[in-house]
């Protein structure tokens, strides 16, 4: 399918309840200390999925209509077993994307890409500057940054497409135009964000790194295509009956946990369900969560009258970190918005 058609097409599987993407977090491993991380990261962990576990979840995923998976963690590849666990997910024909810093990734890890180069759509990689210095600042391992680089180059030596994701904070958000020349200069498809989030324990540490409100109209942030990746479906206003579907994957995409649970999504981190002892459909179309959050409208919103509305499409996930309501405005979006959208 073309990608132009790819985000209407998710947003009609979302109107049905369909989970037309998954996001498995394969572990909470990770060999670097990065000081932004939502993810309460565990070297030693255990009650990771198995391959066992895979062969039971995925066929579940397919019938309920998911057909792109996205692979994350943690760190994939600081897994042990990662190749066993690939080879089990690969039996399935999905659509695969993987997000990794690329550090720990092996020959082995390249040759398994290779082979499968035709079902992988894109490789994330975790690049947050141009030096080592200011790259190593964030990760806290020295020698980070050449190996993330050099994992992007054997990427890219696979065919599969590849693009460096660069998360903008106080700690190198003053270097984005060396960090920009930098994948320019090395022909690397770039991204960047600066929107922090607490760490899934409810630490809120890494706000403490947040870009200040006066740097910000002069990064490279696309706000308004973060917000809108579809913009010619992007109306002047909703009705108030219009479901929060229209944008939100909240309850829409399927979120797996290492451990098995499902979660809402990737800032919902509450359990509605877990995978072994309970079929993915049953999790899916009965819990009370996922019922709620299906259920906010356009009316429902604090947002609803807001002069950015619907240019600026509020996370009901981060509402509620910050005021305890899913319908609240999220003050970090206003944040941005009022910035990003002025410049």
């Amino acid at each position: 399918m073309e990608q132009s058609r790819l985000i209407p097409f998710y947003r009609k599987m979302a109107r049905k309840n369909a989970p037309a993407k998954a996001r498995i977090e394969l572990t909470r491993r990770c060999n670097l200390k990065c000081v932004h991380c939502k993810v309460v990261c565990d070297v030693h962990a255990t009650d990771e999925l198995t391959p066992e576990d895979i062969h039971n979840i995925l066929p579940q995923l397919r019938d309920m209509g998911t057909f792109e998976v996205n692979l994350t963690g943690g760190e994939i590849f600081a897994r042990p077993d990662i190749m066993p666990v690939l080879e089990a997910i690969f039996e399935y024909d999905f659509i695969f994307t993987f997000q990794t810093n690329g550090t720990l990734m092996r020959d082995e890890h390249f040759e398994f890409v290779e082979k499968n180069k035709n079902r992988i759509s894109r490789f994330g990689v975790s690049v947050y500057a141009g030096t080592p210095e200011i790259h190593e600042k964030i990760t806290g391992v020295k020698g980070s940054f050449d190996k993330t680089i050099a994992a992007i180059r054997h990427l890219r030596e696979t065919g599969v497409p590849v693009a460096a994701f660069t998360m903008l904070m106080s700690h190198n958000a003053p270097y984005h135009e060396q960090t920009k020349k930098f994948f320019e200069d090395n022909g690397i498809v770039f991204q960047f964000g600066a929107l922090m989030i607490t760490r899934e324990d409810g630490c809120a540490a890494p706000l403490e790194l947040r870009v200040d409100t006066d740097m910000m109209p002069d990064l490279p942030i696309q706000w308004e295509e973060y917000l809108n990746p579809d913009p010619a479906c992007v109306p002047d206003s909703y009705p108030p009956e219009t479901s929060i579907s229209e944008w939100c994957i909240a309850g829409r995409f399927a979120n797996i946990m290492p451990n098995a649970d499902v979660v809402p999504c990737s800032v919902i981190r509450t359990p509605v369900g877990n995978l072994r002892r309970r079929t993915f459909e049953e999790i899916w179309t009965t819990s009370p969560l996922l019922d709620e959050l299906r259920s906010i409208t356009v009316g429902d919103l604090d947002c609803r009258d807001c002069e950015y509305f619907p240019r600026c499409k509020p996370c009901v996930g981060i509402a509620m970190e910050e005021q305890g309501r899913f319908t609240a405005r999220p003050r970090e979006y206003c944040r941005m918005t009022k910035k990003y959208l002025e410049k």
